[in-house]
Order: C-alpha cells, then sequence, then structure tokens
C-alpha cells in the first residue's frame, strides 16, 4: 500500500496548495504580481514575462515585467509607440471585452500574421518562440494581460503544458481581479490594507459551502484552502486518513468540482460577491 508521500497525485495536490496559499497572502500586496509569476512558473517554465494593463483609450501600462534582455527593447522601443494596437492578444481583448481566458499567441493570430510586417518587426526583435497570455477583464473598462514568453532557450509549449495553464485560469483571473479591486479601494499603507481583505477572506471561509457541506467538510474545505494536504487535514481534525479523503471525495462531490484549482476558483468568486 502507497503511502500519502509516495503518492504522485497527492504530491501535485499538495505542492499546489501551498504555492496557492503563499499567492494568496500576496493579495492587495505590492509583491502580488512577483509572487503570481512565481506560482505560474512553477507550473511551466518561461523566461520573459510582462503584466500590462489594458485600456481602450490609452497605451498600456507596465504592472509587472520580467522581460529577456531583446524582448524587453522590442517592447519598450516599439511595442508602446503604436505596435500594440495590432497585437493578437490586443485585438482579441477588443474583441470581447468581458472575456476572461487564455490563448497561446498562434491560436489567435490571423492568417498570414507570421509572414506580417508586423510579426518580422516586432516579434523578430524580440527574440520570443512562443507566447501565452491570460486576458483578465476588469470593471473599469480595462483589463490585464499576462503574457508568458518563451526564447530560443525553450522549446514551444507542449499540449500537457497548455493544459496546465488553462486548468488555473479561472483562479488566476479571479484573483487578479481581486487583487486590483482591493488595491483600488484601500489605502497605500501595506499594512492598514491587509487588514480588511484578511478579515473579508477569514469571514468568507467561515461560511464557504455552509448550504451543501457538513460541518466537518467544511473544516477540510478551509484547511484545503489554508494549504493543508490530505494527511495535514486528517492530522488537524483527529480523523484518519481514509475518512479525510471520504470527506474529500463528498466535497467534491457535492461542489460539483474535480480539483483543488477548481475549489480556489469558486472559494475566489465568494470572496468577490
Amino acid at each position: 500500500m502507497k503511502t500519502e508521500l509516495s503518492d504522485p497525485v497527492a504530491g501535485v495536490e499538495q505542492r499546489f496548495a501551498l504555492a496557492a496559499a503563499t499567492l494568496i497572502e500576496a493579495t492587495g500586496q505590492n509583491n502580488f504580481f512577483p509572487k503570481l509569476i512565481c506560482f505560474l512558473q512553477n507550473r511551466v517554465g518561461c523566461d520573459s514575462i510582462v503584466v500590462l494593463a489594458y485600456h481602450p483609450h490609452y497605451v498600456p501600462l507596465v504592472l509587472h515585467e520580467d522581460l529577456d534582455r531583446l524582448d524587453k527593447e522590442a517592447l519598450y522601443a516599439h511595442y508602446f509607440e503604436g505596435a500594440y494596437l495590432l497585437s493578437p492578444f490586443y485585438l482579441r481583448w477588443l474583441a470581447a471585452t468581458q472575456v476572461s481566458a487564455l490563448y497561446r499567441l498562434q491560436n489567435i493570430a490571423p492568417e498570414g500574421f507570421f509572414d506580417s510586417l508586423y510579426y518580422t518587426d516586432y516579434y523578430g526583435r524580440t527574440g520570443l518562440c512562443d507566447e501565452m497570455g491570460y486576458i483578465v477583464p476588469l470593471q473599469n473598462e480595462s483589463a490585464v494581460l499576462i503574457s508568458l514568453g518563451r526564447t530560443a532557450q525553450f522549446q514551444v509549449y507542449s499540449k500537457h503544458e497548455q493544459q496546465s495553464l488553462h486548468a488555473v485560469e479561472p483562479f488566476i483571473s479571479r484573483l487578479v481581479q481581486l487583487h486590483l479591486s482591493m488595491l483600488s479601494k484601500l489605502p497605500d499603507s501595506a499594512q492598514s490594507s491587509t487588514t480588511p481583505l484578511k478579515k473579508q477572506m477569514a469571514d468568507t471561509l467561515e461560511v464557504f459551502g455552509s448550504t451543501l457541506l457538513t460541518e466537518k467538510e467544511k473544516k477540510v474545505v478551509q484547511l484545503m484552502l489554508r494549504g493543508h494536504s490530505s494527511k495535514s487535514c486528517a492530522r488537524e481534525l483527529g480523523i484518519s486518513p481514509t475518512t479525510e479523503r471520504v470527506h474529500r471525495r463528498n466535497i467534491y462531490a457535492k461542489l460539483q468540482i474535480s480539483s483543488q484549482a477548481e475549489l480556489f476558483t469558486l472559494f475566489f468568486d465568494a470572496l468577490a460577491a
């Protein structure tokens, strides 16, 4: 019989929960986007990242960047001069400003794009071999693009890597929206800005799933959202690991989900509401 530590699925879920919990703690803080990038880089490798704010009437604004040298030069020398107006990511957002999704450049680029002057004049300068981007709509007509670029040091994104990024898209979207909404409402002081957010999270944790879950299942959910593994949940609740796994299966069934990523998405929907 395998122990939990030797169970690869349990190991993956535990690492995801811990990474997500670390990211949650940064919500509303100045280090949120660096933590978000670390979270994504733990899922897939990428070496040229930029987070942009889109608005239909203004030039995009850089919220965070960790760019390869060539990509950075192309961004600041050409992108903000007007190249962004032809960017497939920017155009995809304009076509559906309220849609939150993850896109791959080659899947949204128009026919002939890779032979166009724009591609050779802009992308040819970046050194990128592949790019995927989350587009997250906001309430004030704007949106956030989280671009995950790969230079020639990497292969193009594999199908498995694309699926890994797609799996957390709802979680990423809700968390970015929450982070920016908190920043717009809270004072500049980092210390004072954490208090309302933590209280709101604590209150939501307390009632999350109340209408569907038993008290014991609610406690399991609260521990899962805080980053506890199955074994740790069982130890905290004074139950056997087998019983904890039964609770976990019941939770997934009642909430109509199949993964921790979906659980986090439901939680942030409740938090935003």
